[in-house]
């Protein structure tokens, strides 16, 4: 696969139209990102792309006077654990900061953002070397600049790069998605780890920086008063959530097993499974076939009928093969009683040390319920103000944490899991695959032949959608 990419990869470095290689870095990333062949990083681009870009672009002036911190993200949505992950450092300020979006907010994050952040940019470039510009002009009036980008975002990476040849300009990144590649390792100052996977992939790469933990923040919940539970009842309640690829069997780990041997062992027990679709997951079939109304798989549920559901549940079973993040933890410090298989990937809170290796593990753990301490680890290492002063100490003081993860849950992961072998299992964007089917045919059959069977339906699917609405659009305009 590496040999594939080598023509997309010399393009970003070589083409001698400038756009096109911003463009082509942008796919190349997003490749990378989906497509784990061992690398996590490319500085070369980074560094290679700043210098042309100043050669290319007229000299940037210095200002006279700068403001303090900026934040940058890339896309801001309602959902998911990237724009809140923000949003939690950004209120961590004493003085709210700024914030620009490189490329597009849904309306009702918009608004929740207007709260959080001072001033909030958005930018309409007409070219990523546009883009370059727009967000250079923005980030040279700032003298810190604390990043949330995609993995394939280079015109922010490239723009930060060219303040720094002029001036100091502080940058701090914060690596969501950890465990695959990404942009950001030539121009931070401070790297911001979240998890012991991420940090054991950190040393495979070449960052110009310091590394310094951080973790995810999750809210300190006073846990509610429980009753023991009597683990010999019939009839205990468990509860899991998280989307579907994280609960989608993968190199022979599955969750099917320990839902099984849960609903057996406790006859009149109920599962619930919020976030999947229950007809597009084929593994969760023998299940409901043979559990019924035992096993209740929800593809939506509002906020409020979710933390209703979940307060009513006797134990709380993370997502598996892929864990939660910091949702499980988030459970533990609700005074909810956790426990789940241990995964491959991991190392993102305290609370993994509820895990187990196997199903009758787990069974035993329930029988014998302890925390083990993981409650009041969870608060030292993702607890608000825990995370804050780590946050603020290097943001504000240049001060590195050190915290290791491993000293407190020992490592049992695997850190080439996601590594593709014979079959990509990530789904890649239809757009992504667009543009490489357009320039680099040879590429895009390389990709497509290797796709695992559902990669081919999503993208089959996706692409024949795209094809019918463009035929409508058509019609519609005649």
């Amino acid at each position: 696969m590496k040999t594939l990419l080598q023509p997309l990869r010399e393009k970003v470095l070589t083409g001698q139209d400038f756009n096109e290689s911003l463009k082509a870095a942008e796919i190349y990333g997003s490749l990378l990102h989906m497509i784990d062949i061992g690398q996590y990083d490319d500085p070369q681009i980074e560094m290679t792309l700043t210098n042309r870009a100043n050669d290319t672009l007229p000299a940037i002036i210095e200002p006279e006077t700068t403001k303090d911190c900026l934040h940058i993200i890339s896309e801001a949505f309602i959902i998911g654990g990237h724009t809140r992950l923000m949003e939690k450092l950004g209120n961590m300020h004493d003085i709210p900061p700024d914030l620009l979006i490189t490329r597009r907010a849904d309306a009702k994050a918009r608004t929740r953002l207007n709260d959080v952040f001072s001033q909030v940019y958005e930018i309409a470039p007409e070219s990523p070397l546009d883009a370059v510009v727009k967000i250079r002009d923005i980030c040279n009036r700032y003298q810190r600049i604390v990043l949330h980008i995609h993995f394939d975002d280079i015109a922010t990476v490239v723009a930060c790069g060219l303040i720094k040849k002029v001036r100091p300009l502080s940058v701090y990144f914060v690596n969501h998605a950890d465990h695959a590649f990404t942009y950001g390792s030539s121009i931070a100052d401070f790297y911001f780890q979240l998890s012991s996977y991420g940090a054991r992939l950190d040393l495979t790469k070449t960052i110009a920086g310091q590394t310094s933990f951080l973790g995810i923040p999750v809210a300190d919940i006073k846990p509610e008063s429980q009753p023991p539970v009597e683990s010999s009842k019939p009839s205990l309640h468990f509860f899991s959530s998280g989307s579907a690829m994280k609960f989608r069997p993968f190199r022979g780990a599955n969750m099917s097993p320990l839902i099984n041997r849960l609903l057996t062992a406790w006859p009149e027990g109920i599962f619930t499974l919020v976030g999947i679709n229950f007809a597009g997951n084929v593994w969760l079939w023998p299940l409901k076939l043979r559990f019924g109304k035992r096993l209740q798989i929800l593809r939506l549920l509002p906020y409020d009928q979710f933390i209703a559901r979940s307060r009513e549940a006797d134990f709380y079973v993370d997502s598996y093969p892929f864990p939660g993040g910091t949702a499980f933890a988030e459970q533990v410090l609700s005074g909810k009683r956790g426990i789940g298989l241990t995964s491959n990937v991991q190392g993102y809170s305290p609370a993994d040390k509820l895990k187990r290796q196997s199903v009758e593990e787990v069974v035993n753990s329930i029988k014998n319920y302890d925390d083990e301490g993981a409650y009041e680890e969870i608060l030292m290492v993702n607890g608000y103000n825990e995370v804050k002063a780590r946050y603020l100490a290097c943001v504000y003081a240049g001060e590195r944490s050190s915290l290791d993860m491993e000293n407190l849950v020992p490592w049992t992961g695997d850190t080439d899991y996601l590594k593709v072998r014979k079959s990509i299992f990530m789904p890649v964007y239809p757009l992504v695959m667009r543009y490489v089917y357009h320039h680099h045919r040879k590429l895009f059959w390389g990709i497509y032949f290797r796709f695992s069977f559902f990669n081919k339906v999503y993208f089959t699917l996706n692409t024949g959608k795209a094809l019918v609405v463009k035929v409508v659009r058509f019609f519609k305009k005649k």
